[in-house]
């Protein structure tokens, strides 16, 4: 006989079985997974022709009427490539919120020779170390993505200036995402195999290996601005002890040749009454211990970076 399970998935329609299996999948199902509910192709044919069902990717649909998003589209890409498939490179580190802007195309890396054809909208790169980064990888809204290190690592290939590239970086240790030894191990692994992006990701490394990450973006944007001056980089969170229990953090200090403290002002967080009084004095006391206190606004950044470069060098120099 059969099971009561059975009974009830037999008396399921192709529109529950839809809705069923599109739950967790940003409502794309597949061709082959409403096979394996015993959905005949000749209904899943007559549902694409009636446009209940729309064809988002090969094998792929959404339903009629849902809202076509770019998680959907990226559900599709990964549910379409008929072989193991990570999200990849700045789709990934979009959707782990170290990269700012979400990019048009959606980035997805599968095995080497299992490169599904060209579509609009996907870049498919493959991938000798497949099984490395499906070892490593995550879920993020639903979606495999590949490992945050790796992420960094492929997202290095493609991202042009070096400030982008430790920009990304530096998101991704300010929101503990990763530790120091996934970051050394990931270069270790792809190092000798000719791989795009392994120099720069290394000189990121190099450049940021032991130092603290900036405790805010706007202060980690800012020490970029002064280092692509020419200024040496810059301690973030620097602990100073004034006494009595009063322990501030700098948000990009330097220790020679002169005392100077970068405080970074954004545009919320300043605004508070308790902030508007304790920041004169927390200025103050900073003073008192012989630190340069140079103050930088959104503002400022935004419309005379160069004169912020130009005060901070001065600073430095005398």
């Amino acid at each position: 006989m059969e099971s009561v399970d059975q009974q009830n998935e037999d008396q399921l329609g192709l529109a529950d079985h839809v809705h069923e299996l599109a739950w967790d999948q940003h409502s794309i199902v597949t061709r082959r997974q409403l096979r394996a509910v015993k959905v005949t192709d000749d209904e899943i044919d007559q549902e694409l022709a009636a446009g209940r069902l729309i064809r988002e990717a090969p094998g792929a649909f959404r339903p009629w009427g849902v809202k076509r998003d770019w998680k959907l589209r990226a559900s599709a890409a990964l549910l379409s490539a008929r072989a193991p498939a990570l999200i990849s490179h700045r789709s990934a580190a979009w959707l782990y919120g170290i990269d700012e802007y979400r990019p048009g195309i959606i980035d997805v890396t599968v095995p080497r020779h299992r490169r599904p054809r060209s579509r609009p909208g996907v870049q498919f790169h493959e991938s000798r170390l497949f099984d490395v980064a499906e070892a490593t990888a995550e879920v993020r809204d639903g979606l495999a993505v590949t490992g945050v290190s790796r992420t960094i690592l492929d997202s290095c290939a493609v991202l042009p200036s070096f400030p982008e590239r430790l920009d990304l970086f530096d998101e991704a240790r300010r929101l503990k995402l990763v530790d120091w030894d996934d970051l050394w191990d990931c270069l270790l692994v792809h190092t000798g195999r000719g791989r795009p992006g392994l120099r720069r990701y290394r000189d990121v490394l190099l450049t940021r290996d032991g130092t603290a990450p900036a405790g805010t973006k706007f202060a980690r944007r800012v020490g970029l601005l002064l280092e692509s001056a020419g200024l040496p980089p810059a301690v973030s969170e620097f602990p100073v002890d004034y006494g009595g229990g009063h322990l501030y953090f700098i948000d990009l200090a330097y220790t020679a040749p002169r005392l100077v403290a970068v405080e970074c002002i954004g545009r919320i967080g300043h605004d508070f009454e308790q902030a508007f009084e304790m920041d004169p004095v927390r200025r103050n006391r900073l003073q008192l211990l012989g630190w340069i206190v140079i103050e930088v606004t959104w503002r400022r950044f935004v419309n005379a970076p160069q004169d912020v470069v130009a005060e901070v060098r001065q600073a430095l120099c005398g």
